[in-house]
């Protein structure tokens, strides 16, 4: 596997995406991996770039994206939002449709958490598959953001605490776009579906991936579940267990669907 990284232009800032390539072949397919809320392409104890790792080892491309104003993205904190999460996760998606070795048909979606809901909300896109990972896919309505309401108003802004323990600034966009982003893009799409769901996550409602399952009536759209695992895989604890578990299901069905 050869790594690339790159940085490409969306409205006035650049995106960096960083590639990892097979070893051998010369045309592939293309999975663009979304991170979640405040997070980065390399957060979370490197947890999608281990699934990129095995995606490639596949031999699929899989390239991951630092969204705005996260990890090595310097579009300033104030403008993070869906509105410009979505153009940048579409800029993305047509970047990587442009590069010489892929194939511009054979390119999907996988997110985790908020990059579940930004991979079902851009499904009009003409993405090969979408995956969702304890994905807030709901995206039917706005989701609840833990957030002090009084720093909100008085300072403009609210200090969050992020799942890997960081800190962090959320500002009133989020909350504005979020409501102006709601839609139901995800009952047009066509093309294979998976969603993961841990069962225990503390940090967003399993019932929220579970009842799209139980409720989509769509026959395209394949499901498993996890227990035991927190919203990240239990990763933070250098345990990959549920991890490598998840990955053990999700590469095999990528590949089964996407070339």
């Amino acid at each position: 596997m050869r790594e690339e990284l790159r940085f490409l232009k969306c409205i006035d800032h650049d995106v960096p995406i960083q590639i990892d390539i097979p070893d051998e072949g010369n045309e592939f397919p293309a999975v663009l991996l979304i991170h979640g809320f405040m997070s980065s392409r390399n957060n979370d104890n490197y947890m999608l770039a281990r699934i990129s790792q095995k995606i490639a080892a596949a031999g699929i491309v899989a390239a991951r994206i630092d969204l705005c104003s996260m990890g090595e993205n310097l579009y300033s904190r104030e403008n993070y939002g869906m509105k410009v999460m979505i153009r940048e996760v579409k800029a993305s998606f047509k970047y990587l449709q442009n590069l010489p070795y892929v194939k511009k048909e054979n390119v999907g979606l996988l997110g985790h958490s908020l990059g579940g809901r930004l991979a079902f909300t851009c499904s009009t896109l003409p993405a090969k598959i979408i995956v969702s990972l304890n994905g807030a896919i709901n995206t039917f309505e706005p989701i609840n953001v833990g957030y002090d309401k009084f720093e909100m108003a008085n300072l403009g802004y609210s200090i969050v605490r992020t799942s890997c323990g960081g800190v962090e600034l959320l500002y009133q966009k989020f909350l504005d776009d979020m409501k102006d982003a709601v839609n139901d893009n995800i009952k047009n799409f066509k093309n294979p579906i998976l969603v993961e769901v841990c069962t225990d996550d503390p940090t967003l409602d399993p019932n929220i991936s579970l009842n799209f399952i139980k409720t989509c009536h769509m026959a395209n759209v394949d499901s498993f579940t996890v227990s035991g695992a927190n919203h990240t895989f239990n990763v933070e604890t250098g345990d990959f267990t549920k991890l490598n578990e998840v990955i053990g299901k999700v590469v095999p069905w990528i590949s089964a669907h996407i070339k």
